[in-house]
This record gives C-alpha cells, structure tokens and sequence, in this order.
C-alpha cells in the first residue's frame, strides 16, 4: 500500500509544474536563504519527513521549495518532491517559514547509510543555494535460531491411529521479539535431496496458540501429526525465522526418523545340561540348569528390555522366573556380549514338587511386547 500511495503522489506532481532541477553549485540569491534543513525516516511508520526553513523578503506565495532525496545504497536520486507551507501534508503550522512534506515511504528496511536530502527554493528568476541534510538508516538485522527441539525418533502408529508430537524453536531477533513474523519449516526424506516441501501450514508460532504454551517468550512451536500413512524414514527438516523487514535467518537443520516398532523374535531356545536334575535335599546347592537363548528385534537389541524364562511346574501352574537375570555379556557361560544370545543358570529347591516341568524363553521390548518360544523345554526332577 505504501508503494502504491507514493506511486500516485508522484505521479500527481507530474501533473502540476515541472519541478526545476537542484542548482549544481552555489548560485547567488538576494532575497531566499535556506537554513534549519532535516531530513527524518521514521521506520516505525514507514514514513519520510522532509523540512527546512526558507527566509525571505518577498511574499511566500511566490516561493517554491523542493528536495532532492538519493538513496544510501548507491547515492543515486529517489525521488524529487516539492515542500509545502500550509500547515498539510506534514507541514505543522502554515506560514510560519518552514516548509515540510511526509511521505508514506517504499524505502527497504534492510538499506544502512546515510540517506542525504538536497533542499532548494526558487521565486520566479531567483534560486537560493542548495542546502543538505543527512539521517543515517540502520539497518533492520535478520532473525536468529538458537536452537530447535523435536524427539529424535517416533514410531509410526498403527493403521488407523495417530500420534502428535511438538517441536520447538528458540528465536531472537536484534530488533527486537516483535520484529519476528513466525518461524517456519521444510521437510524433505533422506533418500529426495533435492526437493524441500512447504506448506503454509509449515509454521510455528509464539502466539500461545495450539502447541506454544507461553506467548512473546521466543519460545515458537507447532505440533505435528504422525499417522501409519507416514513413511519409514530420516525426515530432514530445515527452520528458518521470518521478520517484518524480510528478512530470514540462516536454516538450521534437525532430523526426524520414523520407524517402525518391531516385536522381538526367539531365534534358538535349547538347555545344555542334563534335563534330568535331583532334588536337592535341605542345606544342599543342587545342581543347575543352564539355557540358551537367542534373541533378535528389527529396533535393535537394545530394545529387547527383558530376556526369562516361564515355568509350568508339574501341578500346572505357571510362573515368570525373573531371577535368576539372562546375560549377553561374555560371562556366565555367555561366550560372546551383545551379540544376541544369552544364557540363564536355573535350578530347584528342596521344596519343588518331583515330576517333569516345561520352560519356555519369554522376551519383552521397551515398547512392552512379549513373545515366548514356540516349544519348550522338558526337565525332569527326581529324588535321590
């Protein structure tokens, strides 16, 4: 809109007189002295404010101010506008000598140096000398990521059921929390390197809204919605931090991985020592049992959280035997750590009824899946 208002004014003052070029050096005048010149850019509002203070000993109808205003970036000239003293347009009191103008500006928020105005007057044959004045434009500085939050993997639910997680960033911004529009985000799979998906719907907010618990804390979050429709993969998300001036920070990039839980496998389930024990009598150690079992997940086995055995005793009656613990540690008759097999030394008190027990592996994940072995284990226990 400031675009178009400054468009029409100009467009308007070709309409009138054509305004007279700036003297190129310092002419003589008898009767037009300028003085008090100021030139102001009020980014807040968007707005150029152009004055200066014409002295004169003829009437002021026969006056005509104007300014030459040129750009920091280049020096080259903006535009050229006349001055009015009215007591309109920017001009606070009418006949007073100072001659002002506002204008709704186009200029960019990310120009930074100085912004110069020439200011001239002219009454019929006689042109004053150009005076000058000078604003320096800071530059509007871009927003800055500090840091992002989002759970490094999710696992992906089951048909017809959703998961919501929330991420966050931290932003900051020079000019302050305010300058900040919103903070958004692009997504691409690890394996599609060269094409980033938006959305306007890919955006965070520091509002209080939906996922963002505290409005104007820095703090911009959204909540994402993940359903058995989203692909097993590394999502690779790039944020960046939006400001009213245009600028937008340097990306920072973090990784969402979904995946899929996996129920834990038995892969081999056997004893190795003799499968007929004798009851041990009181006082007395007895002999042990010693099982293998081998154990697999397609989340890796440090999902598997729990490897043991489950008894059927000769009465019918089952039992998980949590102790004593399996090891996959290259001790305790284990032969090599971490590679999938563990091994359980089991054995009985002189109070287990005599007759043939059955022992089944039994292996639960963190995700609290159980499986036990297909087949089981007879072990007969007799008396002396």
């Amino acid at each position: 809109m400031k675009y178009v208002m400054l468009l029409l004014f100009l467009l308007a003052m070709r309409c009138g007189p054509e305004i007279p070029l700036s003297p190129e050096g310092e002419g003589e005048s008898d009767g037009l002295t300028l003085s008090a010149a100021l030139v102001n850019y009020r980014a807040s509002l968007g707005q150029l404010h152009l004055r200066v203070r014409v002295e004169h000993d003829i009437s002021s109808e026969d006056i005509d101010v104007y300014s030459d205003v040129f750009k920091p970036d280049d020096d080259s000239l903006w535009f050229s506008t006349p001055l009015y003293d009215k007591g309109e347009n920017g001009d606070q009191i009418a006949g007073d000598g100072y001659y002002s103008i506002t204008l709704d500006s186009a200029l960019s928020d990310t120009l930074s140096g100085d912004l110069v105005s020439l200011f001239w007057a002219v009454a019929g044959n006689d042109t004053s000398d150009t005076v000058s004045a000078m604003t320096s434009l800071q530059a509007n500085d871009p927003p800055i990521i500090l840091s992002v939050w989002a759970p490094d993997t999710i696992m992906r639910p089951d048909p017809g059921e959703e998961d919501t997680l929330v991420v966050e960033a931290e932003v900051t911004d020079p000019d302050g929390l305010k300058d900040i529009v919103a903070v958004f985000f692009e997504v691409r799979d690890d394996e599609d390197t060269t094409r980033w998906n938006s959305n306007s719907l890919f955006v965070l907010n520091d509002a209080g809204i939906g996922a963002d618990r505290i409005s104007g804390d820095g703090i911009f979050a959204t909540s994402l919605i993940i359903s058995s429709e989203n692909q097993l993969t590394d999502n690779i998300f790039r944020y960046y931090a939006l400001d009213y001036a245009g600028n937008i920070s340097p990306y920072v990039k973090d990784t969402i991985t979904v995946y899929k839980n996996y129920i834990p496998q038995i892969l081999n389930f056997f004893l190795s020592s003799s499968s007929q024990i004798v009851r041990p009598s009181t006082g007395s150690e007895g002999d042990s049992l010693l099982f293998y079992i081998q154990a697999d997940d397609g989340n890796g086995l440090e999902d598997i959280t729990s490897v043991s055995l489950q008894r059927r005793n000769p009465g019918g009656n089952t039992t998980v035997q949590s102790h004593p613990p399996a090891y996959d540690d290259g001790l305790h008759e284990d032969f090599s750590p971490d590679d999938g097999w563990y091994t359980i030394k089991a054995g009985f008190s002189p109070d287990d009824e005599l007759g043939t027990y059955f022992y089944r592996a039994r292996v639960e994940d963190g995700y609290g899946n159980r499986v036990l072995s297909a087949d089981s284990v007879e072990v007969t226990l007799v008396s002396e």
